[in-house]
């Protein structure tokens, strides 16, 4: 099972957002509440520290291997910042890798709790659910992907939910969830998705279009 196989972009964008934007994000916040004296300090300050977190974020990594010790007391330490999400990303990857699910959902648990955007937590959420599919927590899984939080999820949420319905025997259901998915982009660049239709489709005596 390739856990990260349709995520990698997502987090690419918020790795990128947060080195993009975290600065004006907060800088036009306290904008609103300092004067330009104070606001310039504020702004100078930040910036210092989005530069300290970035360079104390990439020795979590060396030579392109993650340090997990390095990343763990990283999460710990700024556990507040948009950099810690990403770590635990990071680390709960090397986990899965290693096979260590239980880990990895730990580190996945953690981002749901403590991520405040919405789009973070369906990934979170997303990756974390298909762990606990590795981990034969499949029904667990599913109550986790009742309804993601942001539209972009839709159909990756009911695709999962499709795949653990047609697992446990629950065809028409999971007819329904594949239907879902397609009905929300699910179909743009992945011809599994339109297979997994067509399947149950012939099972029922009629074409997906």
């Amino acid at each position: 099972m390739d856990i990260y196989s349709t995520e990698e972009q997502q987090e690419e964008a918020i790795k990128k957002f947060l080195s993009k934007y975290a600065n004006a994000l907060i800088g036009g916040f306290v904008a609103g509440l300092v004067g330009i004296y104070g606001y310039n300090w504020y702004q100078d300050k930040t910036i210092a520290d989005q530069e300290a977190m970035s360079q104390k974020f990439a020795k979590i990594e060396q030579d392109n291997t993650l340090v997990k010790a390095e990343a763990e007391s990283f999460i710990k330490e700024n556990g507040d910042s948009g950099f810690a999400v990403l770590a635990a990303f990071k680390l709960a990857k090397s986990f899965v890798e290693e096979k260590q699910f239980e880990k990895a959902a730990e580190q996945l648990k953690w981002v749901v709790a403590n991520s405040k955007d919405q789009a973070v937590v369906d990934l979170a959420t997303l990756r974390l659910a298909r762990v606990q599919v590795a981990l034969g927590q499949s029904e667990q899984a599913y109550k986790a992907l009742t309804a993601s939080k942001t539209e972009a999820f839709t159909a990756q949420f009911a695709e999962l939910k499709g795949d653990i319905d047609f697992q446990a025997g629950r065809i028409e259901q999971a007819r329904e969830q594949y239907q879902l998915a397609a009905d929300n982009d699910g179909l743009t660049g992945n011809p599994g998705l339109k297979m997994k239709l067509d399947n149950l489709a012939t099972d029922n005596g009629t074409v997906a279009l």
